[in-house]
């Protein structure tokens, strides 16, 4: 990946207030306030566009980037297939990102979902803000997941959807038809597991989208900070946990238009 488009995706990290709505300054009293909020019932749901979660100059570069690279797919031969459709065909896609208590089997309180569509790049987080939520959260995923015709995700063959899967047998709702599935994480380590150190996404992020995460909440810690956030309503932490989610389906997108470069830009 070229200096330019590297200088480029690192405006992703610095927005200057990306949970604040209004002119307000810092983070809002309460989740209700959140800019973006476009339902309370049941779920909160969060949708913006990605100019308003990252920096309107990296949604420019990351629409830009997606055209360029699908047009680059249809003219050439080393691509892998998985990523030529998901490029070509990107209204079609549904990115995913899920947030739970724990490992395999725990709840599932935070779903982050990008599209593409009419020129933009939208960013939907649907969050149960108690353990009595996860129900209505679980019956949004099924109506969001009919819509698509593929599921873009980073590790959510082996993650994200057999857990989405558990949970909704466990509250006992049909599970949705899934759409075919592309996985960046078996594409990334094809791609770099000969040129990196490893091919967990911040690495990817750093290496290859040419950015660096500060004030993150590292991932083991997440399950807490929900319990914490349950049990005292104080909902601090849970802004960093939704900027992590949010980081983390728009480094989808990068890796997508990533993965479509020739092989010789390697990281």
């Amino acid at each position: 990946m070229d200096d330019e488009l590297r200088r480029r995706l690192s405006g992703i990290d610095r927005p200057a207030r990306p949970w604040a709505r209004g002119s307000g300054r810092g983070r809002p009293a309460a989740l209700d306030d959140l800019e973006g909020v476009v339902s309370s019932e049941g779920v909160l749901v969060i949708e913006r566009d990605v100019a308003a979660v990252g920096s309107p100059q990296y949604a420019r570069s990351l629409l830009a980037g997606t055209r360029r690279a699908a047009r680059s797919a249809l003219a050439r031969a080393d691509i892998a297939g998985e990523i030529r459709d998901a490029l070509v065909d990107l209204e079609g896609a549904l990115f995913l990102d899920t947030e739970t208590t724990g490992l395999a089997g725990n709840m599932v309180f935070l779903l982050g979902l990008m599209r593409f569509t009419g020129g933009s790049a939208v960013l939907t987080q649907i969050l149960a803000r108690d353990y009595r939520e996860e129900r209505a959260l679980l019956e949004r995923w099924r109506e969001v997941a009919g819509g698509a015709r593929r599921l873009v995700s980073f590790n959510g063959k082996s993650f994200d959807l057999p857990t989405l899967r558990d949970r909704l047998g466990l509250h006992g709702i049909e599970a949705p038809p899934e759409p075919h599935h592309v996985d960046l994480l078996h594409h990334s380590r094809r791609r770099w597991a000969g040129f990196l150190p490893d091919c967990r996404l911040q690495t990817l992020e750093w290496r290859v989208c040419g950015r660096r995460r500060t004030g993150d909440i590292p991932g083991e810690e997440i399950g807490a900070v929900y319990h914490e956030f349950v049990r005292t309503g104080r909902p601090n932490d849970i802004f960093t946990v939704l900027r992590h989610n949010a980081l983390d389906i728009l480094t989808l997108g990068d890796l997508l238009v990533a993965l479509a470069a020739p092989e010789d830009e390697a990281a």
